[in-house]
């Protein structure tokens, strides 16, 4: 008797979807799955299915109740480039715990697709690099007022989604940075009049979509520093989160 096999073949285009959703390394070991050999670039990934496209029987049942990213086991939402020794792991044998933590990394991969896809429909003015260059002027300390912490919103605004770490950096940068950039805005806003509200309403905007496709404020936070440090062409990872954190403080961010 001839078992079918579910198995298909990807074409270069999806095999090249897959391997830049994971930067060009294993998301499992973080090995890198392509080397350089005669000039020319050789990828060597595999493509592993996370619930097996020809599940053998006791495998049907160690999953029957365990979430599923498509019903079409060849979906590319199913599928992950990770190097060959990961894979042989992951398969043999293959296990409820290593199962999900393919699923969750999956999911995260595709909403991080999700949100950079996006990137380009949420603009934010160019008056923010101005911000972000005088948050690392080198006489910047003389001009920082710090903030009390009985002021702070965001232990009002979090919730258990938000890591400590996170929350702690955050509250941090509100203390140390929020009257200094509160004043940067209203020398803007003179110039420029209703400049901050533009501003604030981009990042609310942003802030918006992300919350539509992940509501962990873990993930919001970081999607809006990225985002940010994007679109501020990478200027500074740093100054960017000291923004966010302002706009946490002072708007409907994470609210």
């Amino acid at each position: 008797m001839v078992v079918k096999d579910n198995r298909r073949e990807f074409s270069e285009n999806e095999k090249m979807i897959l391997y830049n959703e994971v930067d060009g390394r294993c998301p499992i070991c973080g090995g890198v799955l392509s080397h350089k050999k005669s000039g020319r670039i050789h990828k060597t990934f595999e493509i592993a299915h996370i619930y097996p496209a020809n599940p053998r029987p006791e495998e049907q049942n160690l999953l029957k109740n365990e979430e599923r990213l498509s019903e079409d086991v060849n979906s590319l939402k199913n599928v992950l480039a990770v190097c060959r020794i990961c894979h042989r792991k992951f398969d043999t044998p293959r296990t409820i715990e290593e199962y999900r933590l393919w699923v969750r990394l999956k999911k995260k991969l595709l909403q991080d697709a999700e949100i950079k896809n996006t990137y380009s429909l949420f603009n934010i003015e160019a008056e923010i690099t101005v911000i972000l260059q005088k948050l690392n002027n080198q006489t910047l300390e003389e001009e920082l007022v710090q903030l009390s912490y009985d002021s702070l919103k965001v232990d009002q605004k979090a919730n258990d989604s938000l890591p400590y770490a996170i929350k702690r950096s955050i509250k941090r940068d509100v203390v140390d940075y929020f009257d200094y950039i509160r004043r940067l805005f209203i020398e803007i806003d003179k110039v420029t009049p209703y400049k901050f509200d533009t501003l604030a309403a981009q990042i609310k905007s942003f802030y918006c979509k992300c919350m539509q496709i992940n509501s962990n404020q873990g993930y919001v936070y970081t999607a809006i520093v990225n985002w940010l440090d994007e679109k501020t062409n990478s200027y500074s990872k740093k100054a960017c989160e000291i923004v966010v954190a302002y706009f946490i403080q002072d708007c409907e961010v994470l609210s």
